[in-house]
């Protein structure tokens, strides 16, 4: 299945509805710039199961559907679930896997 059969789901009245939420992975983190430029950057990165995380092993994230553009385009946000302060206990507790 193709990335983009994955970001628009199903075909259901012949419109393909956009996935409401996209776990970002090494497969589909170049089809969000942004996020790729933070992994390129060291910001981030991935940890021994593959979730991306910050430096001080917050995850980053699901990418969030806010809108479709009138020509369809999905724009997706990174959600705030799962982030905690960097200077926090738990950050500095935190085991990389």
């Amino acid at each position: 299945m193709s990335f983009f059969k994955e970001i628009f789901g199903e075909e259901s009245n012949n419109k393909k509805e956009p996935l409401t939420s996209i776990r970002l992975t090494k497969e589909n983190i170049i089809f969000f710039p942004t996020i790729e430029a933070w992994f390129k950057d060291g910001k981030v990165k991935f940890d021994s199961v593959g979730r991306l995380r910050y430096l001080h092993g917050a995850p980053v994230g699901d990418m969030i559907l806010i809108r479709v553009n009138k020509d369809g385009t999905p724009v997706y946000k990174v959600s705030a679930e799962g982030w905690f302060d960097p200077d926090s206990p738990i950050a500095k507790d935190f085991v990389w896997l």
